[in-house]
């Protein structure tokens, strides 16, 4: 497995850890003084840790599929994803 892969699951399984959390956190601290923070806290690094898996698992995701994809739904999302085109298709 690609060292690319290995580290886009890691963060996705970060993020369902820190989502999990997220959901739980206000049950298990209530009564606190700092339960805001922490769970405003617990919900960015949710965040940090999903859009950066779906950002390093998407590209080699659309990478491989990206050739089956309409051109009007290709190019947006490649330049999004900053990756090469795939399909060399006729523009009109």
């Amino acid at each position: 497995m690609e060292f690319k892969k290995i580290v886009g699951f890691v963060l996705l399984g970060l993020a369902i850890i820190t989502f999990f959390l997220y959901l739980s956190l206000p049950f298990i601290m209530s009564g606190s003084n700092k339960i805001i923070l922490f769970t405003a806290s617990v919900y960015l690094l949710n965040k940090v840790f999903f859009y950066s898996s779906i950002y390093i698992l998407g590209k080699q995701f659309i990478s491989k599929i990206g050739k089956y994809l309409p051109n009007w739904i290709e190019k947006p999302l490649l330049k999004l994803l900053k990756v090469q085109t795939i399909s060399s298709k006729k523009q009109n």
